[in-house]
């Protein structure tokens, strides 16, 4: 795993699968830090090969860890150099390895060397940027919910347009991290006033009254809330911060992180009381209830849900009744001749 070596041996001005030799190294470097990390420092085996599929007959090699990571390269040659490297695949040893975990990476298109979009692609690029710079504009300032989810609502449209480019453009994942944090903060906004309704009606002398409440707002888009940080003070400035770390995968793109982006919730407070409420009791008696192995024997998996726990354990099936919480069923085994 000698990053330095490859460093020399590859050229600074070739591009390495499409993309900048700085870039490739900068990748699978952080490959090799995640396998540092579980033990694995050096390679215990490298085994010749041919790619079997998009470059048939290429010459490679295996590079096999001791818990059977691999990694599969084609090497493209001029004149005794290396010119090109290629992640393979279908690659065909000349002997008989066994191969668990591969070693993956791949890389988007606008990172390649030669990236030029088509002019639908480049005008999305455009509507991502300016919309990321609008939202750049609530940095170290304290800005009221209405208007901040304002650009959720003025993004809807660019959102459906680029939401299924993540897997090919980096260029999308600021945008998209911004805005499935920001939807969250829609729903503190759009159901205030049913927080307030849910939270005039907690009852919690008793512990089916608690179940009660909870089976009846199980489905709540509040039940748990994310995407921000309350204030240390924030039940008397009603203040909390934007995190779009929070609630969006890291891995895979780049993405901007914002840390003083300060939201005045004064008008949903009771929004996040709700969540506070709702997450804490929920968690409780889903740990009390939880299903136990014999449960899992009879009813299979179980979706993590209180009323499936309760409905399997016959508990409370009064107010799963009342809820119209259909029963739990059994699995059914077919006898087979």
């Amino acid at each position: 795993m000698n990053i330095d070596l490859l460093d020399v041996i590859l050229d600074n001005d070739e591009a390495y699968m499409e993309v900048s030799k700085d870039l490739f190294i900068k990748t699978l470097s952080k490959e090799f830090d995640v396998l540092k990390k579980q033990g694995v420092t050096k390679f215990e085996k490298v085994s010749k090969g041919t790619c079997n599929k998009c470059y048939k007959g290429c010459n490679g090699y295996t590079f096999l860890t001791k818990n059977n990571d691999y990694l599969d390269l084609l090497f493209k040659e001029k004149n005794n150099e290396i010119v090109d490297l290629f992640r393979c695949s279908d690659f065909k040893n000349e002997e008989s390895l066994i191969k668990k975990n591969c070693i993956y990476f791949r890389f988007k298109k606008d990172e390649s060397k030669n990236y030029n979009p088509s002019s639908y692609i480049f005008s999305l690029q455009e509507q991502v940027e300016v919309a990321v710079d609008k939202f750049e504009k609530f940095e170290n300032k304290i800005t009221d919910i209405v208007d901040f989810v304002c650009w959720f609502k003025e993004n809807k449209k660019l959102h459906n347009s680029v939401k299924d480019l993540h897997w090919d453009y980096n260029f999308v994942w600021s945008f998209l991290s911004i805005y499935v944090t920001i939807e969250n903060f829609n729903e503190l906004a759009e159901n205030h006033n049913s927080a307030k309704k849910a939270l005039a009606e907690f009852d919690n002398s008793n512990e089916k009254s608690i179940i009660d409440w909870l089976i009846k707002y199980e489905k709540s888009n509040l039940r748990f809330s994310s995407g921000y940080e309350k204030t240390e003070s924030w039940e008397k400035t009603n203040l909390i911060l934007f995190k779009n770390g929070e609630t969006f995968f890291e891995t895979g793109g780049e993405i901007k992180l914002f840390n003083n982006v300060l939201v005045d919730i004064t008008d949903c407070k009771e929004s996040i009381e709700f969540s506070d409420l709702f997450s804490k009791h929920y968690w409780e008696f889903e740990k009390k209830y939880a299903p136990t192995k014999k449960l899992f024997e009879l009813y299979g998996d179980f979706e993590i849900e209180l009323s499936e726990y309760l409905s399997a354990r016959g508990l409370y099936s009064d107010i799963l009744k009342k809820y119209n919480i259909k029963p739990k069923e059994k699995i059914t085994t077919a006898n087979t001749v």
